[in-house]
């Protein structure tokens, strides 16, 4: 069975869109390395799943990959958001997603109820998480907040054949 070719988001498909893509374009590359130094292996897989989408004459919006410096295949947008308890289900329970939070907001936590626990997430915070594996929310904060949610999808990493099949363990790091 052959699986269907991924498509960008249609909101990626404008001027203002690609112009989004600019700005944020040193950022997705210094969280794309936050990702090579927590996972390795998932980093360099995310690398060949974006270069197979450029190599795939078929994948319409090259303007968009040509614009995007992200090894994740997506990135979502929260603003001024509570976040209930989820875990995200689309991914595969070895990769971590990135959260990187702005504004200015204050008394925000991430909870983390499979874990017991609540980590400060203040502005400028950058979060690896296992998304899949664990629940995770933001009930509540004072003022204005942004987290860009930097997350691979499975199906994307099927249809390119791309593995990243293992957990991250501290021997990625010895030679």
């Amino acid at each position: 069975m052959s699986q269907e070719l991924p498509q960008a988001s249609v909101n990626l498909r404008s001027p203002v869109a690609l112009d989004w893509l600019d700005a944020i374009s040193e950022s997705n590359g210094i969280l794309s390395a936050i990702l090579a130094v927590i996972h390795p292996k998932l980093y360099d897989a995310g690398w060949q799943t974006i270069n197979h989408l450029g190599d795939t004459p078929e994948f319409g919006d090259q303007d968009i990959l040509d614009q995007w410096a992200s090894v994740f295949s997506g990135v979502g947008v929260i603003s001024n958001r509570y976040t209930p308890p989820h875990r995200d289900t689309n991914s595969r329970a070895n990769w971590y997603d990135i959260l990187a939070t702005l504004g200015r907001y204050e008394s925000c936590d991430l909870k983390l109820p499979g874990l017991g626990i609540s980590l400060e997430y203040g502005p400028g915070t950058v979060v690896g998480i296992a998304g899949k594996v664990l629940e995770h929310a933001v009930p509540s904060f004072k003022g204005d907040r942004v987290c860009y949610a930097y997350f691979m999808r499975d199906n994307v990493h099927e249809w390119a054949k791309i593995p990243c099949r293992d957990w991250m363990h501290t021997g990625y790091y010895k030679k």
